[in-house]
């Protein structure tokens, strides 16, 4: 159930061991094929697809939009946070839930810029609120094992307006994709080591911007992509969610 749905004496008749779900994204360039609302739309058709298989066992809050996107802003319409802004707001949206008796956070990310934000406010969160479970994850790394089979292209095919986030948008709001404007495009690191993609992460990292990474703002393979791997890609992360939650917070 979306927790801005409810009203306030609706609300209050959940138990409080409720799972509540925090979407965080972000606001920014995706190419010249996809819209920059992207990262929201994926994670929201995520939680809408959850919600459906876990009825009212869990609690969606309304997404952080805005996430850490300064890697992206010498692209137009990329919007922005510091990551202090970022992970006060993060923070003080979840101990609002907090403050309301909930006990069982999970902060789900959709944008590759928020994971080391993310990181640090999992690491406060317990911290602040040890009485707490405060569970933390990205979409794509929750569902790795069910998402590797669905992928097609090698190492780098699957980054940023790739194969998967095209995919995915094409299932979810095609008339908003311009297939026209896709190329495929990315640039790795000069040491193999270092090659990334959102199925594997690097052994060592060292920040770029992301012009400097790709001259069309894409990172990977969108010609690989089709509605029909965005529908299976969605059906493999909500299984995975499922499975993750009902593991880690087993209903009583």
């Amino acid at each position: 159930m979306k927790w801005a749905n409810l009203r306030r004496g609706l609300l209050d008749q959940y138990d409080r061991n409720t799972p509540v779900i925090l979407p965080v994204a972000a606001v920014e360039q995706h190419g010249e094929h996809l819209p920059l609302g992207t990262d929201c739309m994926i994670v929201e058709a995520i939680l809408d697809r959850l919600e459906k298989v876990m009825e009212d066992k869990v609690l969606v809050m309304p997404t952080q939009s805005v996430g850490c996107s300064e890697h992206h802003m010498q692209f137009p319409g990329s919007l922005t946070l510091k990551h202090d802004t970022f992970r006060d707001a993060v923070m003080e949206v979840a101990s609002s839930a907090i403050r309301h008796g909930f006990k069982r956070i999970m902060i789900l990310n959709a944008h590759g810029g928020n994971q080391a934000i993310d990181a640090v406010i999992s690491e406060m969160m317990g911290q602040t609120h040890p009485d707490v479970e405060c569970l933390v994850g990205n979409w794509w790394t929750i569902s790795l094992p069910r998402l590797e089979p669905i992928k097609e292209g090698p190492m780098g095919s699957v980054g940023h307006a790739c194969e998967f986030e095209t995919s995915i948008i094409q299932a979810i709001a095609p008339e908003l994709v311009d297939m026209s404007q896709a190329r495929d495009a990315g640039i790795q690191h000069r040491v193999e080591s270092m090659w990334f993609d959102l199925m594997k992460g690097p052994r060592a990292a060292c920040y770029r911007p992301f012009h400097v990474l790709s001259e069309n703002g894409v990172f990977g393979k969108p010609s690989l992509a089709s509605a029909e791997k965005g529908e299976k890609i969605l059906e493999a992360v909500v299984e995975s969610i499922c499975e993750l939650l009902e593991g880690f917070w087993p209903a009583k």
